[in-house]
C-alpha cells in the first residue's frame, strides 16, 4: 500500500503525503472511511468555509462526532441558539479578557512544571511537559481543578481515538465510553456547583450566558457542547506547543532567536507550529445544496471535511509548506477554523503556547533533541508529536 493512498492508517500514522497528493490529483475527494467529501486545496477549503449558506453545521447521527461528544453541540448548532451559546461560552475568551487573567491561570502552572522536571535532565516533552501545562490550565478555567492531570488527559485521549475510530474497533469505543461516564458524572457535580453559585469558570459561563438574568441551560443540553470543549481545549495548546517545539528544535538557529529573546518570537513560534502542524486537522460541514468546487459537483446532503491540516501545507499558498519557519511571510492559516464557528478559545490557546514555549525555552538550558530514540507522532483529525524526546543542561 502506497503511503499517499486515502486510508484511514495512512491518515492516522503521517497524512501530510495523503494530502499532497490528494491537493495534486483530486482536491475534492470522497472518503469511504467516513462517508465525507475531503477538501484539501487552501483556496477551496477557504471557500467552503466561508460559504455558510450551503455548507451548514452537521448534526447528523452518524457523525463520529455525535458518537463521541453527542448532539446538538455549538459545533452542529446555527441561528439564534448557536449564537446565544457562544455568547456564554466567549464571554471570558475575548483577547481582552485573556490578557487580564493568563498570567495568573498559567505561569504558576507553567513554572511548578518546569522546576519539577528541570533536575532531571531529559524527558518527553509532550507527556511530561506541554500537555500537563495544558490539561491542569484549561481544567483549571473550566471549573475541573480537583480533577487529576491522568484523568484529563486519558478523557481527550478517549475522544480523539473515538473520532479517529475508522475501523470501528470495539476496545477503542469500550475506552470511549468509560471515560464519557467519567466526563457526565463529574460535569454534573459541577454543574449542581455553579446553578446555585455562579462563578468565573466556563462552565458557569456556559450555565448562565446569553440568557435572561435567572435563566439556565439544563445539564442535558450542554453536556455534548461541554465534551467538544473538553476535547478541543485540553489538548489543543499542548500539542500546538509541543509541535511548535518540534520545529524549533530541528531548527536550532530558530531555537537559539527563542532562547535569545522568547517575548519576541515565542508566539511566532507558536503559530508557525499551528500551520505546520495544525492539532485540529479537520472541521465537518454537511452540503445543502449541490455545490461545484474544484471541478467536482459535492450532492447536497453530502458530508464535508475541511481539511485544515491539508490546506495549511499548500505550496500555492506558503513557500516550503512542509518546513518550519517562524520568520516565514506572515500569512493567516485555518487551524482555528471559519467563522461563525471560529474556535472560541483561541487567544486563550495561543497564550498559554506562548508562555509555555518562553518559559521552557528560557529556563532548560541547552534544550536539544534526544537521538536516542525517534519523534512520534500520530493522528489525523487530531494530530501532535506524541513524544518529544529532549536532553538539556541540569
Amino acid at each position: 500500500m502506497s503511503e499517499t493512498e486515502l486510508t484511514g492508517d495512512n491518515l492516522f500514522q503521517n497524512p501530510y503525503p495523503v494530502y499532497a497528493r490528494l491537493r495534486e490529483e483530486e482536491p475534492v475527494a470522497f472518503f469511504e472511511g467516513t462517508s465525507e467529501y475531503f477538501i484539501t486545496r487552501f483556496e477551496d477549503c477557504r471557500i467552503v468555509g466561508s460559504t455558510d449558506r450551503v455548507f451548514v453545521p452537521s448534526d447528523s447521527p452518524n457523525r463520529p462526532e455525535a458518537r463521541v461528544m453527542g448532539m446538538p453541540n455549538v459545533l452542529s448548532m446555527s441561528g439564534e441558539e448557536h449564537e446565544l451559546l457562544r455568547q456564554g461560552i466567549d464571554e471570558n475568551l475575548t483577547v481582552e479578557a485573556v490578557r487580564g487573567y493568563v498570567g495568573a491561570l498559567t505561569r504558576p502552572v507553567v513554572e511548578r512544571y518546569i522546576a519539577e522536571l528541570e533536575p532531571r535532565g531529559e524527558a518527553n516533552l509532550t507527556a511530561d511537559l506541554f500537555e500537563p501545562i495544558s490539561v491542569r490550565c484549561i481544567g483549571d478555567f473550566i471549573g475541573l481543578d480537583e480533577t487529576p492531570n491522568e484523568t484529563l488527559v486519558e478523557w481527550f485521549r478517549s475522544m480523539s481515538a473515538g473520532l479517529q475510530n475508522v475501523s470501528g474497533d470495539p476496545e477503542v469505543y469500550a475506552r470511549l465510553d468509560r471515560a464519557v461516564a467519567d466526563i457526565d458524572a463529574q460535569l454534573g457535580a459541577l454543574y449542581e456547583r455553579v446553578v446555585e453559585s455562579p462563578d468565573r469558570t466556563l462552565m458557569s459561563h456556559v450555565v448562565h450566558g446569553g440568557l435572561p438574568a435567572g435563566q439556565t441551560r439544563t445539564l442535558e443540553s450542554i453536556l455534548p457542547t461541554m465534551k467538544v470543549i473538553i476535547l478541543g481545549g485540553l489538548q489543543e495548546p499542548g500539542h500546538a506547543a509541543a509541535n511548535a517545539a518540534t520545529g524549533l528544535l530541528f531548527n536550532p538557529e530558530q531555537a537559539a532567536a527563542v532562547v535569545a529573546e522568547p517575548e519576541e518570537y515565542a508566539l511566532r513560534a507558536f503559530d508557525e507550529g499551528l500551520r505546520w502542524i495544525a492539532p485540529i486537522g479537520v472541521t465537518p460541514r454537511v452540503a445543502a445544496e449541490d455545490f461545484e468546487t474544484a471541478g467536482v459537483t459535492i450532492p447536497a446532503g453530502s458530508s464535508v471535511a475541511i481539511v485544515m491540516a491539508s490546506a495549511n501545507r499548500d505550496p500555492d499558498r506558503y513557500d516550503d509548506p512542509d518546513s518550519f519557519d517562524m520568520n516565514r511571510k506572515k500569512k493567516p492559516h485555518l487551524a482555528f477554523g471559519f467563522r461563525p464557528h471560529f474556535c472560541s478559545g483561541h487567544a486563550l490557546a495561543r497564550a498559554i503556547g506562548e508562555i509555555a514555549l518562553e518559559e521552557t525555552f528560557r529556563q532548560l538550558d541547552g534544550l536539544r533533541l534526544d537521538d536516542s530514540r525517534p519523534i512520534t507522532a500520530k493522528g489525523w483529525r487530531f494530530r501532535g508529536v506524541a513524544d518529544l524526546p529532549a536532553r538539556w543542561d541540569a
